[in-house]
């Protein structure tokens, strides 16, 4: 295991996890840095373990646009590859898909990205493609139903307000 590459991805999820405020605008520029960071390290072929593959992707899943995602994307199956039985793993892969979908434009199918609704504090599901894939696939990717999914809508505010999204 890469261990600076381990510690680059607590970092991500420390900043995501702080108690009170969180200034996205600072959050966002130490992402970028980290993005970076795990560029050199992929350029450098030291990425080379499912965990060294888990952390790339899911310090790539917090990027700005479709290439981030793409890569966080392709890290995540990689990962999934060496090590098909972590479900950490199964759901970033469903995560990344989603999220790659949403910033295209399109339905998302796991049913893992929540969008505000019209600046208030509710948030729903973002668009979904119901039929893409079974709520035994979602399972068996670490997400909830899609009933179970529809309902956390109803209390991911809290959890962004807390730091856990």
């Amino acid at each position: 295991m890469n261990e600076y590459l381990q510690e680059l991805k607590n970092q991500d999820q420390a900043v995501r996890h702080a108690v009170g405020d969180i200034d996205w605008e600072i959050v966002s520029k130490e992402d970028t840095e980290r993005r970076m960071k795990v560029t050199e390290i992929l350029k450098n072929g030291e990425v080379r373990s499912a965990e060294d593959f888990y952390n790339a992707a899911l310090i790539f899943q917090h990027g700005p646009s479709v290439d981030d995602i793409q890569l966080a994307y392709s890290l995540a199956r990689i990962s999934s590859l060496l090590n098909p039985d972590d479900k950490d793993t199964s759901w970033l892969c469903a995560a990344a898909w989603d999220r790659h979908m949403e910033y295209r434009k399109r339905p998302q199918w796991y049913g893992t990205q929540f969008t505000e609704q019209d600046n208030s504090e509710e948030f729903e599901l973002y668009e979904i493609d119901e039929t893409a894939v079974s709520d035994a696939e979602r399972i068996a990717s670490g997400v909830p139903t899609l009933s179970e999914s529809k309902a956390d809508a109803l209390t991911i505010r809290q959890k962004i307000l807390d730091g856990i999204l």
